[in-house]
């Protein structure tokens, strides 16, 4: 068995009964989100939560935002800093895209709090439990504005993602997912699993996609990348029907300027909320 075989799409049916937020990369600043939460009167018996993923590195509390994954109400998709947490806790053993994650765990300095960490037999289940993408409504029964999707990094860029591929049975046997290509990001050759934890390619090459939406996918919320809000009202980056979440939470205390911070958003209200660490500020899309 290779590395990484988590699930690659989960399915979830639109909320009927409560409304559903997504948050950007965590990175360890559990405190912010539950700061932020409690200022959207978030409910756990019939909202739910979902996330772009790097729940580890960087912020105070990487362990801390783990036990999220304990909760009914929380639903992640995998992070590459998640990714290479699961490596890291293999030891680089099961095969080579095991050892280039883990030696990018270090070089991005997990080791500065994994040194404490002993619960890793722990959480490895759930870790390896997470999503590569979460797919919320279907094209067929709901209308185009009620689903969207999760990943972490990117959907796009060269490849042909779309509803109907993640929509198709063989979902999971599909070429995309094996094929390999140069990534940008990633900075090398991967394969699916790698430019959907990595990928850079609608940020780096961004004048070769146009500013619209793709007709064939959905709106399709991703982190990895951080986006400095700069505009007033602030206004998250919509590119090729992604929306750029990350927002530099882990950055906010050491960066006090107000423009990075935590941001969340409510699909079905069409609104979201940044927090830098001591204000709240609304936030659109661009």
């Amino acid at each position: 068995m290779g590395f990484l075989t988590n699930p690659k799409v989960q399915r979830h049916e639109v909320n009927a009964r409560g409304r559903d937020f997504i948050v950007g990369d965590l990175h360890g600043c559990r405190s912010m989100l539950d700061t932020m939460l409690s200022h959207v009167g978030f409910d756990g018996a019939q909202d739910r939560l979902f996330s772009t993923g790097d729940l580890v590195d960087r912020g105070p509390d990487s362990e801390g935002c783990l036990e999220l994954l304990r909760e009914p109400w929380f639903y992640p998709v995998l992070g590459n800093h998640d990714a290479m947490l699961i490596a890291w806790i293999y030891g680089g053993r099961i095969d080579a895209r095991c050892r280039r994650y883990e030696d990018a765990f270090v070089n991005n300095k997990g080791w500065k709090w994994v040194r404490r960490f002993t619960r890793s037999s722990e959480f490895l289940p759930l870790l390896e439990r997470v999503p590569l993408v979460l797919v919320v409504g279907s094209t067929i029964q709901d209308s185009p504005s009620e689903r969207f999707h999760v990943a972490h990094a990117e959907l796009l860029g060269s490849s042909p993602w779309s509803d109907a591929l993640l929509d198709a049975p063989e979902e999971e046997q599909q070429r995309i997912w094996s094929e390999k290509r140069f990534i940008a990001g990633f900075d090398g050759i991967g394969d699916g699993i790698d430019a959907v934890l990595w990928g850079r390619e609608l940020r780096i090459c961004g004048d070769d996609f146009p500013d619209r939406d793709d007709p064939a996918l959905s709106t399709t919320y991703v982190g990895h990348t951080i986006t400095v809000l700069r505009e007033n009202p602030p206004k998250l980056l919509r590119r090729a029907s992604h929306v750029f979440l990350d927002t530099g939470a882990y950055r906010a205390e050491a960066e006090p300027n107000g423009r990075h911070g935590l941001s969340l958003w409510c699909h079905r209200e069409q609104r979201g909320w940044h927090f830098d660490g001591k204000a709240f500020s609304s936030i659109t899309i661009a």
